[in-house]
């Protein structure tokens, strides 16, 4: 990170607590909770840019997210939130991530995404 980049976030951070914002807000970044290896809650997230039953991965300010596990299901999703259940054995934030900057090709479009729910509810009514 740049020191430009580094002034700018601490400006933020001291902007947000004179405030009382909360700094994840305030910068832009995401709130990430993990409930032991079996659910993920990602909070100020950018987008899904893909998702399958054994791997997610989200777009985050400056970078993305990538969950890898097993049996994934989507819990809810919203604009900027996204609950997940299932196993998770790896996790992690990649930040300033310039060599993948151009995710926006395999984003998810609305339809898409629509279809994974249906199909993923499908499954869970033949359980």
């Amino acid at each position: 990170m740049s020191a430009k980049k580094k002034r700018f976030s601490r400006m933020q951070s001291m902007f947000a607590d004179a405030l009382e914002v909360p700094e994840e807000i305030a910068l832009d970044l995401p709130r990430v909770t993990l409930l032991g290896n079996i659910s993920l809650e990602v909070e100020n997230h950018k987008g899904i840019i893909s998702y399958s039953a054994k791997e997610v991965r989200l777009r985050v300010n400056d970078g993305y997210l990538i969950a890898r596990g097993n049996n994934f299901k989507l819990r809810s999703i919203r604009k900027t939130d996204v609950s997940l259940e299932g196993e998770i054995n790896n996790l992690a934030i990649i930040l300033d991530a310039e060599s993948e900057s151009d995710f926006n090709n395999g984003w998810l479009n609305q339809e898409d995404l629509e279809k994974l729910l249906q199909e993923e509810l499908a499954e869970q009514t033949e359980e």
